[in-house]
């Protein structure tokens, strides 16, 4: 192997330059171990979180979450964990939220994870209650000790799979008052229906879209406006820059591994949907 890179090595030289063709040699070398550049990518930014993580003492220290204590070992999130502490991770989505009107007091989580969302908006009161939707587990076990880590068991309510009447677990009253906020990986399709948002007809709804992971993915997105144009109106957010000049503690980490902290993995542009309603 190390003969075949150097004769490569030599004839991409000729070809494209010395300092060009040097750059390659990490991914030729990867590429015959038969390792995927994403796995190494993947591996470095979990390495960069638990950095992170050991700095802040695994506590929020930016953002509308500031103060918010993650559980050492996290079920969900190890990639992201150095962004959470941040407070960079969907940063879009943190800043709509403290936009929130303050008559919505309870949060509605649906594919709530390991509660980053659904303790996160409990720490510095911007909701009195948060109803925690999770289909694993592991999850639902991880939010409990997040709660709990946090003291704000009291607070949450955990539940199970959210199914297509999921609404009427949920009191008239409390959705009347509610941030519905929806993260399930492609099923908000079949759980968002036209009924279900006459139901939070007077609820903000927050839509994390998968629709480009599906065959019919445009005409499921365009279904789900159409759903909502009678009740809500539709903001769409998308990821944006980050200044991490402002974070004097990573003054000392490479340049690289500053930009990996702003990756979170996605497939593409992630975008979600903000409903507001109409009345």
């Amino acid at each position: 192997m190390q003969k075949n890179i150097i004769i490569k090595f030599f004839y991409y030289s000729k070809r494209d330059g010395f300092l060009k063709s040097l750059k390659k040699i990490p991914t030729w070398f990867i590429s015959r171990l038969g390792i995927r550049e994403s796995d190494v990518i993947l591996k470095r930014r979990i390495k960069i979180s638990k950095k992170i993580d050991s700095i802040f003492k695994s506590t929020v220290a930016y953002g509308p979450f500031i103060g918010l204590r993650l559980p050492v070992d996290s079920w969900w999130g190890a990639t992201d964990r150095g962004s959470m502490l941040l407070g960079l991770y969907e940063k879009e989505v943190l800043e709509s939220l403290k936009d929130i009107p303050k008559k919505y007091n309870t949060f509605i989580d649906l594919g709530a994870a390991d509660g980053y969302y659904g303790i996160g908006v409990l720490v510095n009161n911007l909701f009195e209650k948060s109803i925690c939707y999770e289909i694993s587990e592991a999850g639902r076990k991880t939010i409990r000790e997040n709660a709990l880590l946090n003291n704000l068991l009291d607070r949450v309510v955990i539940r199970g799979i959210a199914r297509e009447d999921f609404f009427n677990e949920i009191s008239p009253e409390e959705r009347q008052k509610s941030v519905l906020f929806i993260d399930i990986e492609g099923a908000e399709f079949d759980l968002m229906s036209k009924v279900t948002f006459e139901v939070f007809s007077n609820s903000v709804i927050f839509i994390e879209l998968h629709e480009w992971g599906m065959v019919d993915g445009k005409e499921k997105l365009q279904k789900l406006r159409e759903d909502a144009l009678s009740t809500h109106r539709i903001t769409e957010l998308t990821m944006g820059s980050r200044d991490l000049s402002v974070f004097p503690d990573l003054k000392t980490f490479e340049d690289n591994d500053r930009w990996l902290i702003c990756s979170e993995g996605r497939g593409q542009l992630m975008t979600w949907l903000r409903f507001d309603p109409n009345t």
